[in-house]
C-alpha cells in the first residue's frame, strides 16, 4: 500500500476509536454506583476504596 493511503486509514481509524470511546465513557451509570464512585477491578489509585 501506499504511504499516504496508510496515513488515511490511520487517521480514519483514530476517529472511529475516539466516537468508540465517547460511547462507551459516555454511560457514567455503568461504571459508577449510587454514590459516585467508580465500580472497577482495575482501580489502581492508590486509595482505599
Amino acid at each position: 500500500m501506499q504511504r499516504n493511503r496508510l496515513k488515511q486509514l490511520l487517521e480514519q481509524l483514530e476517529e472511529v476509536l475516539a466516537e468508540l470511546k465517547v460511547e462507551v465513557y459516555s454511560d457514567v451509570d455503568k461504571y459508577r454506583d449510587e454514590d459516585g464512585y467508580y465500580v472497577g477491578e482495575d482501580d489502581d489509585d492508590g486509595y482505599p476504596d
